[in-house]
């Protein structure tokens, strides 16, 4: 096959079911480059970013809402899913799909980045991303907040002081007000701070703007808003040694902004004062008990501009107007999170010596579901937590499975330390449904662990059925076989769900309710193209499907 020298112009283009979507695509003076087969499905390693904001997510429906920038050590290897430069790319419905560009990773090593994503009226993030040699297509999805409109458990609070020769001339006290996180933060600033930017240069101006941002430690809205997520890609320890297999494991993080003028805040002359309450009901994963006063608590400082994490300083639990609280002080702004931290499994991918290189033995799942086989799977969504909490191991651990009896499935780079599995009766991160399982905590380091469902087979619904789609299409002497991410959207559900990939015209679709209109869409340079469809049979095939000649002859 001959080599694709414009990537930009690869084929959009997906067939589902009786129909097919053409995408908006200009293949005039390219196809010379193809053989008589035409498929995308060049980019070895791919990965499916899906952002939710979880109050509202048709305040993501919009372009330009959000931009973003990749950062990190494979920054310069990453493209969109038509092959161009990232900085070129956008989000759509939340969404945007990216690619290892195989000529800057021609052997298929692991790669590993940043993405960088600011939006208006929504706080600026980072999110870790791994794609390893098998990651053919992965997915990924975080929440966003909008300052707005918070989720349950994380609360806002916006305020404007007058500044007298560019500084406050009172102490000035800002906190947040506990209505949905149920704890609070509070930054205290002296009477004559001097305010800085980042190159420690005063700043001048007649107001300052304060936004801070409280999450708190056991609502799943507000855990799954942790920047970076819980198992970062590197920290500087509190003896300043970089490592790269820590997890955390919060107890309430706080993000603060400050801004004079157009300016941003970075660094003061005198230190603030933060004090965040912690949850009474907070078990202390060091000790197995309730927080109680007098434990450490490690402080960690996470910089919104490149994802990096630093230890800040220990703080001692206090007990303060009935509620426990550390208090710190910092002379520089950025996230502050109250964080006990461990090591990861000696099992997955590290970087040594400028090389990845897999270590250990893989720890195995290995599911017992009695009366469930291959054959009649039933797809729902389960993740692992921290045992005796709810809070998620990382953004990766919350996934949807086809379960049914013998299934397995391997873990790596968990947490030395006790998790548990649940398993919840919807199908999505965003449609969990109840909570319909809840394994014995186990240790995730090695060896294989046997766990048994069969106690929710009872509890399900009638299962639905999977649609094995495939289709190929010709057009003026060529084969077209689409390869692009597909979405879906059913009556009883108002987001949009990633369903996996077309692959060179192949999909197979679980969970589908036959003769139910199902709205689906697919996603190609930025933008989605949607069409509805109801299925009447569990197989579509057709490999000589004939695109109309008008069509045809705008595309060639």
């Amino acid at each position: 096959m001959k080599k694709i020298k414009n990537i930009k112009s690869l084929i959009a283009f997906s067939a589902i079911a009786i129909s097919i979507f053409i995408l908006s695509c200009d293949f005039k003076g390219v196809t010379d480059d193809f053989d008589i087969v035409i498929n995308n499905s060049i980019f070895k390693q791919q990965v499916i970013v899906e952002l939710f904001d979880p109050v509202n997510q048709a305040n993501l429906e919009a372009d330009n809402i959000l931009k973003v920038e990749v950062l990190g050590r494979d920054a310069d290897k990453i493209v969109t899913d038509a092959g161009e430069n990232v900085s070129t790319s956008k989000f759509s419905r939340g969404a945007i799909a990216l690619a290892v560009n195989p000529n800057k990773n021609p052997t298929n090593e692991p790669v590993e980045f940043i993405l960088k994503v600011t939006g208006t009226n929504y706080l600026t993030t980072t999110i870790p991303v791994f794609l390893s040699d098998t990651d053919s297509i992965a997915t990924l999805s975080a929440n966003l907040v909008n300052k707005l409109n918070t989720p349950k458990g994380v609360d806002y609070v916006k305020e404007t002081k007058s500044l007298v020769n560019n500084t406050l001339p009172t102490n000035v006290s800002i906190e947040t007000s506990g209505t949905k996180a149920e704890t609070k933060s509070e930054v205290t600033i002296e009477a004559g701070t001097i305010f800085q930017d980042a190159n420690g240069n005063p700043i001048s101006g007649t107001q300052i703007v304060s936004e801070i941002v409280n999450f708190n430690s056991k609502d799943p809205e507000s855990l799954a808003s942790f920047p970076g997520g819980f198992m970062p890609q590197q920290i500087t320890d509190e003896n300043g040694q970089i490592v790269e297999d820590a997890y955390f494991e919060t107890a309430g993080f706080v993000s603060i902004d400050m801004q004079i003028g157009n300016k941003e805040v970075k660094k003061f002359s005198k230190p603030i004062t933060i004090k965040m309450q912690v949850a009474a009901d907070y078990i202390n994963p060091e000790t197995g008990s309730l927080i109680k006063v007098g434990d450490i608590i490690p402080i960690w400082s996470y910089s919104k501009d490149d994802g990096t994490w630093e230890y800040h300083t220990k703080g001692t639990v206090k007990l303060e107007s009935g509620n426990f609280v550390v208090e710190y002080t910092t002379t520089h702004l950025s996230w502050y999170n109250l964080d006990y931290y461990g090591r990861r499994c000696p099992t997955g991918w590290r970087y040594v010596n400028r090389r990845w290189v897999f270590q250990g033995n893989n720890t195995s799942i290995s599911i017992r579901m009695n009366g469930i086989s291959s054959n009649n799977s039933i797809s729902l969504y389960s993740d692992f937590v921290f045992a005796g909490t709810n809070q998620s191991v990382s953004y990766w651990s919350g996934k949807t499975y086809n379960w049914f009896d013998g299934q397995k499935f391997d873990l790596l780079n968990t947490p030395d330390r006790n998790l548990q599995m649940v398993v919840y009766s919807g199908n999505s991160r965003y449609n969990r449904g109840i909570e319909l399982f809840r394994s014995q905590s186990f240790n995730p380091c090695g060896g294989t662990i046997n766990i048994d469902v069969s106690s929710i087979v009872s509890k399900l619904p009638p299962p639905p059925v999977n649609v094995y789609v495939r289709y190929k299409a010709k057009c003026n002497g060529k084969v077209i076989e689409p390869t692009i991410p597909l979405y879906m959207k059913d009556p009883t559900r108002g987001y949009w769900r990633y369903m996996g990939y077309v692959y060179r015209g192949q999909i197979t679709l679980r969970g589908i309710q036959l003769n139910t209109p199902y709205e689906f869409s697919t996603y190609y340079r930025g933008k989605f193209y949607n069409q509805t469809i109801t299925f009447d049979k569990t197989e579509y095939i057709n490999d000589n499907y004939q695109i109309p000649t008008e069509l045809c002859n705008s595309l060639f």
